[in-house]
């Protein structure tokens, strides 16, 4: 969710038409498709609209902000939750075109699970789509104590709350995982809090780390 605003923020509007959608399980094919529309002020058919009729639809605006010199760009976040049906709507999508040029870039955002999920012979299709594959590693312990202080900063907090052994046993519990840290962290200031300690001990990380 961090890199998907991260990119909103960097995508210049004369260019591009940026849409969000977070994807919750159980989402249908015509549910994606009227979320997309939704995003791009497209008025819906009132009623149960067949997928094809909002492909159609969407079909259209792309055209016209290409005709306005912009750029279609879908941000799907929590893809893993994509239901194969689903997925090959998005290729679908991808598909939508002049002779020129392809008129929308699909950015899929998800959990290490979806592109093994992918491996299977029936999304060769969609997997033969996707250009660009990229993996966040996880933190080093550097950079998850950078990382912790500068949380605590944004919050209008000491960079020293943390202790040094206490950074150490974050990263080490949490292995450099961006949420797990977050979570862990926010767990052993819970307990801090509750012991009126001064800041936080590595004693106090183990205790939250083994009640998270």
């Amino acid at each position: 969710t961090l890199l998907t605003q991260l990119i909103l923020q960097q995508l210049d509007p004369a260019k591009y038409c940026p849409v969000l959608v977070l994807v919750s399980p159980g989402l249908s094919k015509t549910g994606l498709l009227r979320e997309i529309l939704s995003e791009l002020n497209v008025a819906l058919p009132v009623g149960g609209a067949r997928t094809q009729e909002l492909i159609k639809l969407l079909s259209n605006c792309v055209i016209e902000l290409h005709q306005q010199g912009r750029k279609l760009i879908i941000l799907i976040d929590e893809c893993h939750f994509l239901s194969g049906d689903n997925l090959h709507i998005i290729r679908t999508i991808s598909n939508i075109e002049i002779p020129e040029r392809k008129l929308v870039t699909c950015l899929l955002f998800g959990e290490a699970r979806f592109p093994q999920r992918l491996q299977h012979p029936s999304f060769d299709s969609i997997r033969n789509r996707m250009y660009l594959q990229c993996v966040l590693p996880a933190m080093s312990a550097e950079d998850c104590a950078e990382y912790v202080k500068f949380r605590l900063m944004s919050a209008g907090g000491s960079d020293q709350l943390f202790e040094a052994d206490a950074l150490t046993a974050v990263h080490a519990h949490a292995g450099g995982v961006g949420r797990s840290i977050n979570k862990l962290c926010m767990l052993a200031l819970l307990k801090g809090c509750l012991a009126r300690a001064a800041g936080i001990s590595a004693e106090l990380v183990h205790r939250a780390a083994a009640r998270g």
